[in-house]
């Protein structure tokens, strides 16, 4: 349970009002919970470890801690895998990560720590099938139980994308080799506990909680085929609104058009190329995700016959959106060393970049003053920040920076370590 002023929230779906609105100093106090039953309890117990007397600083504490935890996990699983895992994986965990991944792996939102938990899982258990030292099989071994325990516990509609996950893996080996991946005991371990928190989920108050837990249950009067052409010819908002295309928060921080300017093209290129250069198996597992990003949201938004746009969002599927491009490029000529990235990498990390700043500086802005102030200056006609620290301004530097250096670094990283061990 948590102490919190009835006006915390008061900017949500309000993108005009900033949070200064916001009395934090207010001395009456309502009991509520964060989770409301919508999800597991596992992320909000670990978060409600670091929960302060003082809200502001308990939101801090809990965004710093998601943020370390998930990179934590996502940069030493890339160290835990093969090669040419390592390339895939860090090429695509970069591309996939603006704007709504790196949102969410900094907020209180359990689905930033599905998103680099399935990707965690997918990369390790490439490594499983690798041969390894004792020390490196029990660091693979323990890192893939710690985020495949974080996923579950954090939505149950993440045992679904851990089970899509572990068949790309299968579907990515060759025919006669899918039953002894899909028979190697971790991978069996981690199926039958997926299955068991989606049958947990499935027999919740929420009947399809199995693959929607956390979203708003409303029961439309449509037609199921007027449901499916609608959500046919709308579907592309699905898979490039973690891309930009759905504004952040409460999807009331609308992103400029230079976000998805940049990230959608990147992805796709990056799909399409490695499909065409990627192995039989690799187009296999290709393909086999990228069904599974329609049919999905297809059969979510059947059950209660809602819209593209209306209940389930962009997020829900951002876990399978990193492996979609991972799987991509698995078995390419890239992943085994042979192409480099080289000014093909500038051009991409200095567009990426942009298209971060861009997304950052529209978030700031929606909580300084709200989204009708539209200048660069975001210390212009302040209405809320904290009265220390850096400004707004130096925050959006130093963010943007930080990411371009990042970027910067993996891809020389990537282009370095393309001589084969």
């Amino acid at each position: 349970m948590a102490s919190l002023g009835p006006e915390v929230a008061c900017f949500r779906y309000q993108m005009f009002e900033s949070a200064a609105c916001q009395d934090l100093q207010t001395t009456d106090l309502v009991e509520t919970t964060a989770n409301d039953d919508l999800y597991p309890g596992g992320y909000y117990f670990l978060m409600g470890s670091l929960a302060r007397e003082g809200i502001a600083q308990s939101v801090v504490l809990m965004r710093l801690f998601n943020f370390a935890l998930c990179m934590a996990m996502l940069v030493l699983s890339v160290f835990l895998a093969p090669t040419r895992i390592r390339r895939s994986a860090a090429v695509a965990l970069v591309v996939t990560s603006v704007p709504m991944t790196l949102f969410l792996f900094s907020s209180t939102n359990p689905s930033g720590m599905v998103i680099s938990s399935t990707s965690v899982v997918w990369i390790l258990m490439h490594a499983l099938l690798e041969p390894a030292g004792r020390r490196a099989r029990a660091l693979q071994v323990g890192l893939l139980v710690l985020a495949a325990t974080l996923a579950l516990t954090s939505r149950s509609d993440a045992g679904v994308f851990l089970v899509v996950a572990a068949v790309s893996v299968a579907f990515s080996q060759p025919r006669s080799k899918i039953k002894e991946v899909m028979s190697h005991r971790v991978v069996v371990a981690l199926v039958a506990a997926s299955a068991v928190f989606i049958a947990l989920a499935l027999v919740s108050r929420f009947p399809d909680a199995g693959i929607g837990i956390g979203m708003q249950k409303v029961d439309y009067d449509r037609t199921l085929a007027e449901v499916f052409f609608y959500n046919f010819i709308n579907l592309p908002l699905m898979w490039t609104g973690g891309l930009g295309g759905q504004g952040l928060g409460w999807l009331d921080t609308p992103l400029p058009l230079v976000v998805t300017f940049v990230a959608v093209p990147l992805v796709v290129v990056l799909i399409t190329l490695g499909y065409r250069d990627a192995s039989t198996e690799g187009r296999r597992s290709v393909a086999w995700i990228l069904a599974m990003l329609a049919v999905i949201p297809f059969y979510v938004m059947a059950i209660d016959r809602s819209l593209v746009g209306e209940i389930f969002q962009a997020r829900y599927l951002l876990p399978l959106l990193p492996i979609a491009v991972m799987c991509a490029l698995a078995s390419t000529r890239f992943s085994r060393g042979e192409i480099s990235i080289g000014s093909a990498g500038i051009f991409a990390v200095v567009a990426l970049s942009v298209a971060q700043a861009a997304a950052l500086h529209a978030n700031m802005r929606r909580y300084v003053t709200g989204v009708e102030v539209r200048v660069l200056d975001l210390d212009s006609g302040r209405e809320w920040w904290w009265p220390w620290g850096p400004s707004a301004n130096l925050v959006l530097v130093m963010g943007t920076a930080g990411f371009a250096i990042a970027a910067w670094q993996i891809s020389r990283w990537v282009d370095r370590s393309g001589v084969m061990r």
